[in-house]
C-alpha cells in the first residue's frame, strides 16, 4: 500500500502548493493521502488506490502541463480563425472579466497574461486595441454551465443584443475541464434566450473532456463515460430516495431516466482498468459519499449528491466528474475527495468555497 502511495503523491505533489502559508497548511505527501484511504473499509483500501493510480495519469491537471496546452491554444486559434499572426489575432480579440476577484476566472486571466508576455510579448491590456472580432471566456471548468450561461448573457445584453447579433463577433470559450453534458445544455438554453443559432458564433476550446452526456443517439452513439456513472443497483435506488426526501422542493425532480449508466456503455472500457473494476470503484465512492450525506445533521445543499453536485432537479446521483486541476478541486467531483466536515477528511481540500 505504502507504495501506491508514494506513486500517488509524485502525481499530485503541485496539489494547492502556491497556497501553503499560516493560513493553509495542507501538504499532497504520503501521511496526507494515508490519513485520507484509511477512512475507507479496510478490504476496500489497496483496490482504491490501485484504481486511483491508474485513473490519476488521464485526470490530473498540473499546473506544468495545463500551461503548455494553454501556450499552444493561441498559434490553433490564429490559424482556425485565419489571422496571419498571433499578435494579430489579439489585437483583435477581447478577454472577458466577468467574475469576482479570488475567482478562478481572474487566476486564469493572470496566467494567460503571463504566457502573452514570455511567447508573444503581448498583454491582456494590449488585446481588442483595434476593431474587436473575438470575445474569449476562460475559467476552469464548464460542469453546469450556469455562471458561463449567466455570464455570457450579461455581457451580450451590456453590449446590446441586436448591435451583438448584427457585430458577427465570435465568442472563443476555453475551459480547462468542460462537461459535455453542460455543453449540449448550454447551446440549447443560449440559443432560447437569445433567439439565434449558438453555433454560428459560439466555439469551444478545452484541455480535458468528461464525456458524460448520457442521452445515447445518432450523435452520441459511444460515449466513453470517462465519470462515476454507476449501473443500476438497490444502494443507487436508496441513494435517490434520501435525495428525493432529504429537502423541500417547489419542483418536480427531473432527469431520473438518466440516473444509472446502461451497463452496454461505453463499448470499450478506456478510462478504468476493466468494467469489473469500474462498477466496483463507482459502487465504493457512492456507499462513502452517501455515508457522509446521512452524516450531515440538517443538509442545506439541495445540489448536493454522493458523486458530486449536480443541478438541483436532477434525480441523480451526482455529476461524477473525476478530473482534477493543481489549483482546485470541482465540486461536481465525488464528495469523498473533497468533504472536509463531519469527520471526514479531504484529499483535495477545496479552495474559495464553503461546505455546505
Amino acid at each position: 500500500m505504502n507504495e501506491k502511495i508514494e506513486r500517488i503523491v509524485e502525481i499530485i505533489k503541485d496539489y494547492r502548493r502556491e497556497d501553503i502559508s499560516w493560513l493553509y497548511t495542507t501538504e499532497a505527501n504520503a501521511g496526507h493521502v494515508t490519513r485520507w484511504i484509511t477512512q475507507f473499509d479496510e478490504d476496500d483500501r489497496e483496490f482504491v488506490l490501485s484504481e486511483f493510480l491508474h485513473l490519476l495519469p488521464q485526470s490530473y491537471l498540473t499546473k506544468e502541463n495545463t500551461l503548455n496546452i494553454l501556450g499552444n491554444l493561441f498559434e490553433k486559434l490564429r490559424e482556425d480563425f485565419k489571422y496571419e499572426s498571433v499578435q494579430d489575432f489579439l489585437k483583435h480579440t477581447k478577454f472577458l472579466d466577468c467574475q469576482e476577484e479570488g475567482k478562478s476566472q481572474k487566476v486564469f486571466l493572470s496566467l494567460i497574461n503571463d504566457i502573452l508576455q514570455s511567447q508573444y510579448e503581448f498583454s491582456l491590456s494590449r488585446c481588442g486595441e483595434e476593431v474587436v472580432e473575438n470575445w474569449i471566456y476562460i475559467d476552469d471548468v464548464l460542469a453546469s454551465g450556469g455562471t458561463f450561461r449567466n455570464d455570457l448573457l450579461n455581457e451580450i445584453n451590456n453590449f446590446n443584443r441586436d448591435d451583438f447579433k448584427k457585430s458577427g463577433i465570435k465568442v472563443i470559450s476555453v475551459f480547462v475541464i468542460l462537461h459535455s453534458w453542460a455543453l449540449q445544455n448550454v447551446k440549447f438554453m443560449l440559443s432560447q434566450k437569445l433567439d439565434f443559432k449558438v453555433e454560428d458564433w459560439l466555439k469551444f476550446y478545452l484541455v480535458s473532456k468528461v464525456d458524460n452526456y448520457p442521452r445515447i443517439g445518432f450523435y452520441n452513439q459511444n460515449p466513453s463515460f470517462n465519470n462515476l456513472y454507476p449501473i443500476k443497483s438497490e444502494l443507487g435506488e436508496e441513494v435517490l430516495t434520501f435525495v428525493e426526501n432529504a429537502f423541500v422542493r417547489d419542483y418536480d425532480m427531473r432527469n431520473g431516466g438518466f440516473a444509472f449508466r446502461d451497463p452496454s456503455f461505453p463499448r470499450e472500457e478506456k478510462f478504468f482498468s476493466n468494467g469489473e473494476n469500474r462498477i466496483r470503484y463507482e459502487n465504493i465512492m457512492m456507499k462513502k459519499g452517501f455515508d457522509i450525506m446521512k452524516s450531515i445533521e440538517n443538509p442545506s445543499a439541495i445540489s448536493l449528491r454522493p458523486l458530486g453536485m449536480t443541478p438541483p432537479s436532477y434525480k441523480t446521483l451526482g455529476t461524477g466528474t473525476h478530473f482534477f486541476t493543481w489549483r482546485n478541486v470541482s465540486n461536481t467531483c465525488p464528495i469523498v475527495f473533497w468533504w472536509g466536515a463531519n469527520g471526514w477528511y479531504p484529499l483535495f481540500p477545496v479552495k474559495n468555497r464553503g461546505h455546505v
